[in-house]
């Protein structure tokens, strides 16, 4: 058996992120995977400027400046109809760019961070939580073959979806309308617009859609994405939505007549939630995907888990300082959550709601906008800033 200050289960960006700031502070942080890094997360590949100022914060500057990740610099956005509107936009913080970053290689950059700031690393394959009279004190973990315990006064949560830190501390799973369903593929042979990421609001898709994110001239990574309800009325697969989606307007005369599509994977989104329960409990937080954390509208979950790693990470610093890592002192981290990613949450909510009940005021915001509405224009606008997470 062993004992850290501070155990965190999944060494994806939420996770990796909360034991590099944590290590950083001097903490010893057992970081754990079932994976070994590099190692592909199924995702659209896009990095916010929001996420790239929080990893400059945390030190990674040079080495995404190094990483020679393809830049984005402006949004198309779709309607049903197939009228669009297009935006550029410039990032707030100098240095926090728009990224199309193949997830292999982004998420081991933060996770080789974490342990060149002092964080342990082990793959590990988490069963379960040790509670002792309903406080975590460490996790159940297979590591070589042998169950081990491994004991923390702090456990944080960063195990995905499916998170089974989740589980154990009774966070129930979201129902079919708090849920999305996507489907990524990787395309050579598409014709990209450079530098423009793209979302198009497909009528079989409503209130998600389709993308195209660019990686070069003539490759992008390209998919779909539903609300998990609909998805399930239509009884269609995912495969036949992205095929539809394709071969529909949107990428009309864009597909070389070699083109390849390869990697194909399906995965589940956990969205953020108006007023969805508590991600802190008696010696454990929840951080990005395990506290359902992916927004509502745009279906991106690396910004707000990178987000709620920072402010688990000072959290856990107070706590894990004044020796008190109980239920009330970690309630903290649920409301900073709050003050910080509610409006966002609630914004994304509301507008997901509006798109999938009402779609032929979706049409008429396009061509509202297109004929010179300027708070029409505006609103747009904002929702583009949305897409990009905070930019």
């Amino acid at each position: 058996m062993s004992r850290h200050d501070v155990i965190v289960v999944g060494a994806g960006p939420a996770g990796a992120t909360a034991a590099a700031n944590l290590a950083r502070r001097g903490h010893d942080v057992m970081l754990l995977d079932r994976a070994t890094f590099p190692r592909d997360k199924t995702c659209g590949d896009g990095i916010p400027p929001g996420t790239v100022g929080i990893l400059n914060d945390l030190g990674m500057r040079d080495a995404l400046e190094q990483a020679d990740f393809y830049p984005i610099h402006g949004i198309r956005i779709g309607s049903p109809a197939g009228r669009s509107w297009e935006t550029a936009f410039r990032s707030r913080d100098e240095g926090a760019d728009f990224y199309v970053a193949p997830r292999r290689e982004f998420d081991a950059l933060i996770q080789s961070h974490a342990v060149r700031c002092g964080a342990r690393f082990e793959q590990a394959q988490v069963s379960g939580v040790l509670m002792d009279d309903g406080c975590a004190r460490g996790v159940v973990a297979t590591i070589g073959g042998r169950e081990q315990h491994i004991e923390a006064p702090l456990v944080i949560g960063a195990d995905g979806a499916t998170s089974a830190v989740a589980r154990a501390l009774g966070r129930p799973r979201p129902e079919a309308r708090s849920r999305g369903v996507a489907l990524r593929a990787y395309v050579q042979g598409v014709e990209t617009i450079p530098h423009r990421v793209e979302f198009h609001f497909e009528r079989g898709l409503l209130p998600g859609y389709g993308w195209v994110f660019p990686m070069g001239p003539d490759r992008a990574n390209v998919g779909v994405v539903l609300r998990a309800d609909r998805f399930k009325a239509q009884k269609r697969s995912l495969r036949e939505c992205f095929d539809e989606y394709l071969g529909g307007k949107a990428l009309a005369g864009r597909l070389t007549s070699s083109a390849e599509v390869s990697d194909i994977a399906t995965w589940q989104l956990p969205y953020a939630a108006p007023h969805d329960g508590r991600r802190s409990f008696d010696g454990a937080l929840l951080v990005g995907d395990a506290a359902g954390l992916v927004d509502a509208l745009t279906g991106e979950g690396i910004h707000h888990a990178l987000v709620s790693a920072t402010i688990a990470a000072d959290v856990a610093h107070d706590a894990l300082a004044s020796g008190n890592t109980g239920a009330e002192q970690l309630s903290r981290y649920d409301r900073r959550c709050e003050a910080e990613l509610g409006g966002l949450i609630r914004r994304s909510w509301r507008l997901q709601r509006f798109v999938a009940r009402w779609p032929i005021v979706l049409e008429t915001l396009f061509i509202t906008a297109r004929a010179g509405g300027g708070f029409v224009q505006s609103f747009i606008n904002r929702v583009s800033t949305d897409f990009v997470a905070e930019g």
